[in-house]
C-alpha cells in the first residue's frame, strides 16, 4: 500500500487553495474534500487519474487531473495546481478543435521568437567580435616598425652580461638575462621559447620592464623585437657580480 499525498496551489497565485474535492479513480473510487488545501489517498500498485475540481456558487472555477503510477509502496508527493476552468456546454467538437489549434499556433510563434531571438544574439556576438578585431588590428599599426637598416649603432650595443638591475622581481630579472646572452636584443618569440612561459605573461613582463624603461619593443615585420636598455640610460642601478668587492 503506498500514500499518495500533496498541496493543492491556486494557479496565479500559487498559493495553497482550501475547500478543494479531490477524486481518483481507484477501485472502489476515492474522494475528499481538502479543506486546508491538503489531500492523501492510499493506493495499490498502478495507474490512477487524480482529479481536484475547485467550487464557487455550484460553478467550476479551478480544475486540474494528474496521471500517476504507483510502483511500490511508499511515499508519493503529487502537489496540484488548479488551472482556471473554462466549461461551457454550447462547445461542441468543432470548437475544441479550434482552441487546440489556436494552442498549436501560440506554441509556434512561441518557438519562432526563440529562434529570432538566438539569431539576434548571434549577430551581436559577430559585431562585438568584428569590433574588437578591428581595434586589436589599429593597435597594431600605430606600433613603430623598424627595418633592420633602421637600427641605430646604440641599438646594437650589447651589454654586460653579468650586469642586472636592482629592484627588479626574479622572473624579470630572468627575462633580463635572456635578452642580454642573446647580445641585448631577442624577438618575443624567441624570449617566450626561452622562458618557457605562455605568451600572454611573457607580453606582460615585456610591458612591465618598458615601463621601467628596461626594455623597449619595437614592430619588426611580423612580430616583435625586444631590446635591452643600458642601466646608464635610464638611471637605473647596475648590480655589482657576484664575488666582486664593492670598496674596490
Amino acid at each position: 500500500m503506498a500514500t499518495v499525498h500533496g498541496v493543492i496551489y491556486e494557479w496565479g497565485t500559487f498559493e495553497p487553495l482550501e475547500n478543494v474535492i479531490v477524486e481518483v479513480n481507484s477501485t472502489p473510487p476515492q474522494s475528499m474534500l481538502a479543506r486546508y488545501g491538503l489531500y492523501s489517498f492510499n493506493l495499490l500498485p498502478g495507474d490512477y487519474a487524480v482529479s481536484a475540481s475547485y467550487y464557487r456558487n455550484s460553478t467550476l472555477i479551478r480544475y486540474t487531473q494528474e496521471e500517476i503510477t504507483i510502483t511500490g509502496s511508499g511515499d508519493y508527493v503529487i502537489d496540484l495546481i488548479l488551472l482556471p476552468a473554462y466549461y461551457d456546454e454550447g462547445l461542441n467538437e468543432a470548437e475544441f478543435t479550434e482552441l487546440d489549434e489556436l494552442a498549436d499556433l501560440a506554441e509556434d510563434e512561441s518557438s519562432n521568437s526563440f529562434s529570432y531571438g538566438t539569431l539576434s544574439l548571434l549577430i551581436l556576438t559577430a559585431l562585438a567580435f568584428a569590433a574588437g578585431t578591428y581595434l586589436l588590428s589599429v593597435r597594431r599599426k600605430a606600433s613603430p616598425v623598424l627595418a633592420e637598416d633602421d637600427i641605430s649603432p646604440a641599438d646594437e650595443t650589447i651589454p654586460d652580461i653579468n650586469a642586472g638591475y636592482t629592484g627588479l622581481p626574479d622572473d624579470l630579472r630572468e627575462m633580463v638575462s635572456v635578452i642580454s646572452r642573446n647580445g641585448g636584443r631577442i624577438t618575443q618569440k624567441d624570449l617566450r621559447g626561452a622562458l618557457k612561459h605562455s605568451e600572454a605573461k611573457v607580453s606582460l613582463m615585456i610591458s612591465d620592464l618598458e615601463d621601467r624603461g628596461v626594455v623597449r619593443k619595437f614592430k619588426k615585420g611580423r612580430g616583435n623585437v625586444v631590446f635591452l636598455v643600458h642601466p646608464e640610460e635610464n638611471g637605473a642601478e647596475r648590480i655589482q657580480p657576484e664575488g666582486t668587492n664593492q670598496n674596490i
